[in-house]
């Protein structure tokens, strides 16, 4: 490493120029000088800006190109001579005031014409965060967009929520859709049963390396034409594309290292035994005597920080190559990265391998094709985290946790189950391979018509392994299974996507022109699981089924079809009054025949009011818009009137059974439906130095499929029909700027707010609750996420202590009314569960910097999530296990602050230790485990933080000491991701939950994989 950097330094020191200085002033059509023009030799890194006297100066050689590109100028070129000195004067492109951004069907628009909000992030914010997961790049960066991790496990899913969410269904995926390069693909995360292991969402396989752009296209009026699959909004990825001229070849090469970035706050004086005695034999890992004390009569017994020591520093590497060119006809560009990453929980690891390449050919200029396929495979190790971060609660901190395994190959152990033996030998592998792949062709018989059509798949295959081996015969040895097991499953997934259109282009004057699209679009997906377990080893460590005593075995299928049939109309009046109106009827498989086919309009306004008055000259830009739309939704395949299913014990015995499925659809089920309103300004200053977009909405969904409860007198348990709904509505706020911007420094700040007020507005007469998960809690501590008329979604019900003063019917916990205390001194619980807070954080916020000094850059993500809170399922086992460091005052007494039945003030000083207690009381387990672990209010806390999300510095080489080098450009930079965190949460990273991205209980961290700091060293060369 030393030598790296040393080099670096070495490359950066030399200081060498070949070819000419060239320099001159850039002005605007009045003879004003304009400050920061953007400067850069064709096909070169090597680039300058103007100072605020619009002058510049560049290194360049005689042929080459100079690009002179500047917000609101129409760029100009300049071939070099033999001069010296080249002034520019720019002219003024009103179309250029605003960025073009890609919409549905990978239509590329100018972002004025828009009659609603729609967000772009670029390559460079997309590959500067570092991050393996192409949603968690758009963490922070993107108003109205919740990103939720599953924790910091390699490969492991990440959640996207736009505006709120929409579904009362607690199985409904409220994720918006993917499309990449115009075609839809899958974002589902298969989680595994049982123990949860972390598996990724289908996102992940994308390399972030070949993503050009991602637009977030966010309300309905944005993803009308998408149609059902996208009513909870649409990511849309633009992937890298070959450009005319000469070869491009692009090295990008990284190494990084993770560690844990939060720990709760533990207690390290008291060990293994229970009642404030030793026993080195104890199930109970931290209510014995202080250590010191023991320590004095038994060698090497001490604390053994098991909590820092368990986890590994992890290590990741990421290796890409590019090539890229081609002529004014065709066009090429293909790819190869490898990414792989070990995590910090030992044994923890995934990879991804990924081949790309596209081409686009232009016959004459009536009809040009392109395409593009896409391969991955990726998979790994998925460690049981959840089972490793429990019996790491168990785990005595007097045991060395790293010394888990025998010669012979069994488990090292007190008597409590090792962590580090059960992530190595209880695997959970995962191998998936991937093409996402497209064809379209267009055509153009005349200037005013265009016929379009493209095809497009997604398939993968996902083959899983899990294994736990049983006992190898040995005495003496405790096994981690009494029997064993070992279960195959075999996922297949296959996408089919055609969509033709017909564009119709008509100038009607000059001051009016019109485009419309009529198109086709039909969607297939078929999806096959097969599961074969078998359970109890014949012949000890031979991993076979065959080698089973006992084998299950299970299979799903489905197939889903939707066609749909669209129109989209845009009238642009003076290129300041932009309509957009859309339609679209959907037939979708999942809906009886009698309501299978749906119709549902939007309506959008673009008013840009700076072009149609004079405005002052510090007002650059303006715009005033409006959107009113529809979406329909369907539901899940082959769920209508009375199914069958198959026990998992069928076969047996060569027989097979069926039983009839507790679940009825609705054979009257009618689509769902979300009409949405959104009215927003977009304003810009200074000529253009000064933005701020500012967005409202509003979107109701109604006729929600939902399984209710019926009785089981039917014959079923639940029955899927429309029976509700809810509606988000919040403000979004945008705000950037050039805060300085000269020759040799730049300073540009992008800053995102918003706000999301959701409320269930209705649920079927009959229906009292909606539970959407639990999460187990000690001694009746359980708490609910559950769903209630007029509530808003997110709420988490628990026990709490009880209040002097509550009123009877009270639904919700008030924290400010004085504790009821028992006649033993204790506080009393309340065993009814309250609301104690809500899960869905009511503010979500950015800001990010980037700073430009000569060949430096600098760059850091702040984000920041408020008002919310999570149910702390880590605290309520560390308080249960005396782990925590409050539990320190176990041998105090206490005088708990409050009132008894009557009203009068509690004077009762009572112990919180375990056993009889100085005053010849016996208090039994003692109070944190009596009463602190028992009452759900202790555990559901404030989650809100603000966090450094990333922080990268760079440094780009000169032209001139590139001019002695074999390369176009060459970059080098440092990293860091997550390394500061602020939060009123006592615990690992509050941002981690413990359900996969594909669940909606978010409001519980359970014990999943922890959260992670980490540091990368890159290096990119272009040749």
């Amino acid at each position: 490493m030393r030598n790296i950097f040393i080099a670096i330094i070495a490359i950066m020191c030399i200081q060498a120029s070949w070819g000419q200085m060239i320099s001159g002033t850039v002005s605007d059509t009045n003879g004003e000088p304009l400050p920061g023009v953007t400067i850069v030799v064709s096909g070169t890194s090597r680039g300058a800006t103007t100072n605020f006297d619009g002058e510049y100066s560049i290194s360049a050689s005689s042929g080459d190109i100079l690009q002179f590109t500047y917000i609101g100028m129409k760029a100009k070129t300049v071939t070099v001579s033999n001069q010296s000195v080249i002034n520019i004067v720019l002219e003024e492109d009103s179309e250029q005031l605003d960025e073009v951004i890609v919409t549905a069907f990978g239509i590329s628009q100018e972002k004025k014409a828009l009659g609603y909000a729609a967000q772009s992030i670029d390559a460079e914010a997309i590959t500067q965060t570092k991050q393996t997961n192409i949603v968690n790049a758009l963490q922070g960066q993107v108003a109205g967009v919740q990103i939720t991790n599953s924790g910091g496990a390699p490969g492991q899913s990440a959640r996207i929520i736009i505006r709120g969410i929409n579904s009362l269904d607690p199985s409904a995926d409220n994720q918006p859709l993917f499309v990449v390069d115009g075609v839809p693909i899958d974002n589902s995360t298969v989680e595994s049963g049982g123990t949860p292991r972390g598996l990724s969402n289908r996102a992940s396989d994308i390399n972030p390396n070949d993503i050009e752009s991602m637009s977030v296209l966010k309300g309905a009026a944005a993803t009308a034409l998408y149609g059902v699959r996208a009513a909870n909004g649409a990511v849309i990825i633009t992937t890298k594309k070959g450009k005319a001229g000469q070869v491009n070849i692009n090295v990008n090469t990284s190494v990084g290292f993770e560690e844990l970035n939060r720990l709760p706050e533990l207690q390290g004086q008291y060990g293994q035994g229970f009642s404030g005695e030793y026993d080195p034999t104890s199930f109970w890992p931290s209510w014995g005597a202080p250590i010191s004390e023991v320590a004095a009569s038994e060698p090497g017994h001490k604390y053994q920080d098991n909590w820092n020591r368990a986890f590994d520093t992890g290590v990741q590497t990421d290796h890409s190559i590019s090539v890229s060119g081609g002529s004014e006809n065709a066009t090429f560009y293909g790819s190869f990265g490898r990414f792989d990453q070990k995590g910090i929980i030992p044994f923890s690891d995934w990879a991804r391998t990924s081949a790309k390449i596209s081409g686009n050919v232009k016959l004459n200029e009536k009809f040009d094709f392109n395409g593009s396929i896409n391969y991955t495979n990726s998979g790994g190790n998925r460690v049981p985290h959840d089972r490793f971060m429990e019996r790491m609660m168990y785990w005595a901190e007097t045991q060395d946790v790293r010394d888990y395994i025998n010669e012979d190959g069994t488990m090292r152990t007190y008597g409590n189950t090792n962590p580090i033996y059960d992530a190595r030998f209880s695997t959970y592998e995962d191998d998936v391979n991937r093409v996402i792949g497209n064809l379209n062709f267009n055509y153009s018989p005349w200037e005013w018509i265009t016929l379009s059509y493209r095809i497009g798949t997604d398939f993968y295959s996902d083959m899983r392994t899990e294994i736990t081996p049983g006992p190898k015969g040995i005495d003496g040895e405790n096994a981690l299974s009494s029997t064993g097991f070992i279960e195959e499953t075999r996922i297949n997934s296959k996408d089919i996507t055609s969509n033709f259109y017909i564009t119709l282009q008509k100038d009607w004057s000059e001051d009016l022109n019109t485009t419309l699209r009529l198109g086709n679009d039909i969607f297939q997906r078929k999806y096959d699981r097969v599961t074969l377990r078998g359970e109890d080893y014949v012949i000890p460590d031979f991993f076979n089924v065959n080698n089973t005593r006992q084998v299950f075995n299970s299979q799903g299928k489905s197939i889903r079809r939707l066609v749909g049939f669209y129109g989209d109309l845009m009238v642009n009046y003076k290129d300041y009054l932009y309509l957009n109106v859309t339609g679209r009827n959907d037939i979708s498989s999942t809906l009886p025949k009698d309501n299978n086919s749906f119709f549902y309009p939007s309506v959008n306004l673009g008013y840009v009011f700076s072009e149609n008055f004079d405005m002052p000259t510090w007002f650059t830009f303006g715009k005033l818009r409006a959107s009113w739309a529809q979406v329909g939704k369907d539901t899940n395949p082959h769920i209508l009137g009375s199914t069958f299913v198959s026990p998992d014990v069928f076969p047996l015995n060569g027989e097979v059974g069926f039983s009839r499925n507790s679940t009825f659809g609705d054979p009257a089920l009618k689509p769902e439906l979300t009409t949405s309103i959104e009215v927003g300004a977009q304003l810009s200053f200074f000529q253009s130095r000064l933005d701020l977009d500012v967005t409202y909405y509003k979107s109701n969904a109604e006729d929600q499929i939902i399984p209710v409860p019926i009785s089981d007198g039917t014959g079923f348990s639940s029955y899927i029909t429309n029976a509700g709904e809810i509606e988000n509505s919040g403000f979004e706020f945008v705000l950037g700027g050039d805060i300085i911007k000269n020759e040799n420094f730049q300073w540009t700040a992008t800053a995102n707010l918003s706000m999301n007020d959701n409320e269930i507005k209705s649920i079927r007469e009959g229906i009292d609750e909606i539970v959407v998960g639990t999460q187990f809690g000690y001694a009746g501590s359980t708490t609910t996420m559950k769903l209630i008329e007029g509530d808003a979604y997110g709420n988490l019900y628990g026990t709490s202590y009880q209040r002097f003063g509550a009123a009877e019917d009270a639904t919700t916990l008030d924290r400010n009314l004085p504790l009821v205390i028992g006649s033993n001194g204790f506080p009393e619980r309340n065993a009814e569960q309250l609301i104690l807070g809500n899960a869905v954080p009511k503010w979500i916020g950015g800001l990010r910097n980037m700073f430009s000094y000569k060949n430096f850059e600098l760059s850091f993500l702040v984000d920041f999530r408020a008002d919310v809170e999570q149910y702390n399922q880590f605290d309520n086992f560390l308080s249960a296990f005396g782990k925590n460091d409050y539990t320190l005052a176990r041998n105090d007494f206490r005088v708990f602050d409050g009132v008894l039945a009557d009203g009068s003030v509690n004077t009762q000083e009572v112990w919180l230790g375990q056993g009889t207690g100085p005053d010849g009381e016996d208090y039994g387990a003692g109070f944190w485990r009596n009463y602190y672990r028992g009452v759900t209010e202790n555990f559901v806390q404030d989650a809100s933080y603000v966090k450094l999300r990333n922080i990268s510095l760079a440094y780009n080489l000169s032209s001139n000491t590139l001019d002695r080098l074999p390369f176009k450009s060459f970059r080098v930079s440092l990293a860091a991701n997550n390394i500061i965190l602020y939060s009123p949460w006592d615990g690992f990273d509050p941002e981690s939950f413990s359900a996969g991205a594909g669940g909606n209980a978010v409001g519980f961290t359970g014990l999943g994989f922890p959260g992670t700091q980490s540091y990368y060293l890159t290096f990119n060369f272009g040749l």
